[in-house]
């Protein structure tokens, strides 16, 4: 008889009891998951940001103004909600190189390494600039010498703008049966961020660095461009511009903002990190269409990357920081669309991962001058024998400005950017509502939103029908007038129309083309049952095994012809083990009784608790 809602809660209600007696010996096999402290940052004042969102995800990060790099973020930690201690991110990121090269071949800039975005190149920015954010404070001081006269500058100036951000639909779920549009439960929310920016102007150019952290662990890196088309640069042609202005008689040249990132990644502080890259391609025919196959390689040194397909993507995995569900911790890069310059070899990987190493400060024309190698792929070539264990990631985030009439003046900002985002770092969101917080990998049930929090109860087995299902014609009649190979209409036939999860029945069936694999499965929801060989008349016969796992009740047993896509259907019930697989009373004496009374007296709790709790929806 099915059981009431009533009735499932008791069950849950013991199930949860007997689990819990066994916390205490399961414990040494669960990873653990409590949150490894990250090490203190080591700045405060203005110098440290500090953010937490209404979610309880927090970030803390100190920040400066480099004097080439621009802004410089050190020590990235995020706090997860209901974790006690921060996790180290990143140990520092920043602007490492702006290749600028020019279609027409006459020019080529570093902004970063022969400018830079700091110290006369900042900018001041004004609250018009920073409407909805709080304007900070950036002291410089530096030196330059000119017609042989050295002048030190000093200045303070409001130049980084810290914003809170949003997005509108961080997520959604609606609750409903199928085929009804009926309003049941509505998750929805909207996303918290901030962000951190700064504008330096070289020559024509204005840029805006600018980064974002999210209540979802995600941080985003975009570089900016606005300013003026120089008027130095109208010499191009109709190959290597694009006319503005009056006529065809004035192109603009058109160039690359290569901008290449360093990310120094201290994943919660591990010793032992690793750079996964996936691939994925298409395989063999499934039942409906071509499966595809995602396979991981580990890179092992240092390493200049470039995409085998558009599918490729890569993450930065610490191995031995575990999340609650035992799965690694690790952040991935989030590509929305990347330009690679292929003049250079430096801007043909889209990453480069090397050790780290102090001196390796910049992606090209390196200033340091403790380092023999100057660029990414001088880093790697030295260290390609090295296990990649510390990984520094270069990132190339490059765009084809090609100029536009509507560049003219002033030119409206284009951004490039990437992502990186926590994959595994939780368990769950950083913002699982509570009526979703039980819903763990397969749910395995109806999931009662209206618990705090939620719960999640089994399906029960539908009764089983009273009368036998009708059988389908055996295949021994010959159908009418069939074609070479098999009729048009496949047949099925079962040995017996009642199945056991994990026996074997027999199956027989005609219509089918000869020679062609014959994939049987369970429905509706599929389970593959296995596959039989039709012979060279489109005939099948055979004996195949019901998984355990079958789900109880009445379902359809489906035959699908891999060539032909000829099916036949037969209905079926399932149900469990058979007589023997039933307990048996042994008559030996029961170990631990005060647990069975403890178990017992739970049992009494619920009966008394137990609230009447809505039917379960059945399609």
């Amino acid at each position: 008889m099915k059981g009431s809602p009533a009735v499932q809660k008791i069950i849950r209600t013991v199930a949860l009891a007997a689990a819990a007696l066994t916390v205490g010996s399961a414990l040494a096999l669960v990873p653990t998951s409590a949150a490894t402290a990250a090490p203190p940052v080591s700045c405060s004042g203005e110098a440290l940001v500090e953010k937490t969102f209404d979610n309880g995800t927090a970030w803390q990060m100190c920040w400066r103004v480099d004097s080439k790099k621009g802004l410089t973020l050190e020590q990235v930690n995020v706090k997860a909600p209901g974790e006690d201690s921060y996790r180290r991110v990143l140990e520092s990121a920043y602007l490492s190189q702006l290749h600028v090269p020019y279609d027409t071949g006459k020019n080529v800039w570093n902004d970063i390494t022969s400018y830079g975005f700091g110290n006369q190149y900042l900018q001041k920015l004004s609250s018009a600039e920073c409407t909805t954010g709080a304007l900070k404070d950036v002291a410089q001081s530096w030196t330059s010498t000119r017609e042989g006269v050295t002048t030190t500058r000093m200045r303070t100036i409001p130049a980084l703008c810290v914003t809170d951000t949003s997005r509108d639909l961080a997520y959604r779920s609606h609750e409903q049966s199928w085929g009804s549009i009926d309003d049941k439960p509505l998750f929805a929310s909207s996303g918290q961020g901030f962000s951190l920016q700064i504008v330096s102007k070289v020559d024509w150019y204005e840029y805006a660095t600018k980064v974002e952290f999210t209540d979802e662990g995600a941080i985003t890196f975009d570089l900016g461009a606005t300013g003026d088309v120089s008027y130095e640069d109208m010499d191009a042609d109709s190959t290597t511009g694009w006319p503005i202005g009056e006529g065809q008689t004035a192109y603009a040249a058109s160039h690359w903002h290569n901008a290449i990132w360093r990310l120094d990644f201290g994943l919660d502080g591990q010793g032992n990190q690793a750079v996964e890259q996936y691939d994925s391609g298409l395989g063999e025919q499934g039942t409906r269409v071509k499966l595809m196959h995602t396979s991981p390689k580990t890179i092992s040194n240092p390493a200049n990357l470039a995409p085998v397909n558009d599918l490729t993507w890569w993450r930065v995995v610490a191995p031995d920081s575990l999340n609650a569900d035992g799965h690694a911790r690790s952040y991935e890069f989030v590509f929305p669309g990347s330009q690679l310059y292929q003049g250079d070899p430096v801007t043909q990987p889209l990453l480069t991962f090397t050790n780290y190493n102090a001196c390796q400060e910049y992606a090209t024309s390196n200033l340091n001058p403790a380092c023999a190698d100057r660029n990414v792929i001088q880093y790697v070539a030295s260290s390609a024998d090295q296990a990649l264990t510390d990984p520094v990631a270069w990132v190339n985030s490059g765009f084809h400005h090609v100029v536009r009439d509507e560049d003219q003046s002033p030119m409206q900002t284009h951004w490039q950017s990437f992502s990186i985002m926590p994959r595994d770092w939780t368990s769950q969101s950083m913002s699982t509502p509570d009526g979703r917080s039980c819903i763990n990998g397969d749910p395995g049930g109806e999931i009662h939103t209206d618990e705090s929090p939620c719960e999640v109860v089994g399906p029960e087995p539908e009764p089983e029908p009273s009368t036998e299902p009708t059988v389908e014609p055996s295949p021994s009649a010959e159908p009418s007038s069939p074609p070479a190979g098999g009729g048009e209409g496949a047949t099925l036939a079962l040995g017996s129309t009642k199945l056991i999860r994990g026996e074997s029945f027999t199956l027989s069936g005609g219509g089918f083309a000869a020679g062609e694999d014959v994939a049987v499965t369970l429905h509706s929801d599929p389970i593959s049952v296995g596959t039989l060989k039709a012979d060279g008349v489109g005939e099948l016969s055979g004996t195949l095994t019901l998984p355990a796992t079958a789900p109880l009740g009445a379902h359809t047993l489906r035959a699908v012809g891999s060539d032909s896509g000829r099916s036949a259907e037969a209905a079926v019930t399932v149900s469990g083990a058979s007589g023997a697989g039933a307990l048996a009373n042994t008559g030996g004496t029961i170990v631990g009784g005060s647990i069975l009374g403890g178990i017992l007296l739970l049992v009494v709790g619920a009966l008394l608790l137990v609230k009447r709790r809505r039917a379960a929806v059945h399609a």
